[in-house]
């Protein structure tokens, strides 16, 4: 197993967004002790405690502009993120002033803006508040699912992995093949290794998620395309669908070979598939070595990552999709009770009946990448941003 550093800028099994290792550990554990208490805490405060602190807020902003540590920006093209930038893009569109926060000269990703004679101020996407009483880990993968099963909307089987090796083991067994293990929150497929048959590639990926998280879970393992569903105030604004990087056998190429041709053939919006320690260790896992020749027809998915930054198709599909998935994903978006989430599911084909098929959602975002829905490889863009910004009407 290739050894962990908390470098920022080396690590395999961070894909395209490493982060620092050790801030990252350290967070989960303090969130796993601070975030119970804060959470039973929270529910006893007046609402003119919570009004005192949000002008407390916007005071310390005001001094720390005057003592010229923070500016303001009015270049969109400044904006750090794409997400960003199509918030910022709609807002110009609407005539809503929107300002981007700079910082000891760096650029954030925190914006103001003034909405009906009012400044509000946000992180990348401008969303209402929510109550200070409503503490759910909707970012928290264990805890999704349970509340999720509870409303019987589909998800894989899923477990929090105990620290103890034998209870492990015991969850390992009854868990349907093959399995993926993942850190129990965090985002863009970090640390996650996937197609897990056996029991020692199990406890590799148990250490491997626990150098960046202290919880981890391990779960069902469903077959399909990786797509994105974003719901704005309950109801369904976009559908996206991402291919895995696969490369499908002739009989004649290596796996390394397939690979170069792929590339050499590519779309011009997609990035080239790197043979990385990450995809090595893949199809490993699959019985494959990248010298192998593979069987005319055989498909091999080479990660777990997916779009045109992997090597992936990309395609915004809201038209396409099966109208029977609507309800239950707006049903799902309903009971996180969040303005804006972006739910992560596998599906065999969105394009057939929701209930003639094994899927489930595996993840939800609070501070979804709408972007995705607007520069899809194909299909429809769909107008995110403006739905947000419809929410402050």
């Amino acid at each position: 197993m290739q050894k962990h550093t908390s470098s920022k800028s080396n690590c395999a099994y961070c894909g395209d967004a490493p982060i620092n290792h050790a801030f990252s550990y350290t967070g989960g554990v303090i969130s796993m002790f601070v975030d119970p208490f804060f959470g039973k805490l929270s529910r006893l405060v007046p609402q003119f405690a919570v009004d005192g602190v949000d002008y407390f807020l916007k005071l310390l902003f005001h001094i720390l502009r005057a003592m010229r540590i923070i500016r303001l920006s009015r270049d969109s093209e400044k904006a750090t993120t794409l997400r960003s930038k199509v918030i910022w893009a709609e807002a110009l569109n609407r005539g809503i002033h929107m300002e981007q926060i700079v910082v000891f000269g760096k650029y954030t990703d925190n914006y103001r803006a003034k909405v009906q004679g009012k400044y509000i101020y946000f992180d990348s996407l401008p969303l209402p508040h929510r109550p200070l009483n409503d503490n759910e880990e909707w970012d928290d993968k264990f805890y999704m699912k349970k509340v999720f099963a509870g409303e019987n909307i589909p998800i894989p089987a899923c477990h929090s992995l105990p620290i103890f090796k034998k209870d492990r083991r015991k969850i390992f067994d009854k868990l349907q093949k093959p399995v993926i293990v993942k850190p129990r929150k965090g985002s863009r497929g970090r640390h996650t290794t996937t197609n897990i048959e056996a029991w020692d590639e199990f406890e590799k990926a148990y250490q491997r998620a626990k150098v960046l998280s202290p919880e981890v879970v391990g779960e069902e393992h469903l077959k399909g395309y990786v797509c994105r569903a974003t719901c704005v105030a309950g109801k369904l604004a976009g559908f996206y669908r991402a291919e895995q990087a696969s490369i499908t056998g002739d009989g004649k190429k290596s796996i390394i070979e397939l690979i170069d041709e792929k590339n050499k053939n590519r779309p011009e919006r997609v990035s080239e598939i790197k043979f990385t320690d990450e995809i090595n260790e893949s199809i490993k896992r699959l019985g494959f070595k990248k010298e192998d020749v593979l069987p005319m027809g055989t498909k091999v998915e080479l990660s777990h990552r997916t779009g045109r930054l992997f090597g992936g198709i990309t395609k915004e599909m809201l038209d396409e999709l099966h109208p029977s998935f609507v309800p239950v994903l707006e049903k799902a978006a309903q009971a996180t009770t969040l303005s804006v989430v972006g739910m992560d599911c596998i599906i065999p084909n969105p394009e057939h009946p929701e209930d003639s098929q094994r899927w489930g959602i595996i993840e939800c975002n609070t501070l979804p990448f709408i972007d995705l829905h607007y520069y899809a490889l194909d299909g429809k863009p769909k107008n995110i941003a403006g739905m947000i910004w419809d929410l402050w009407k």
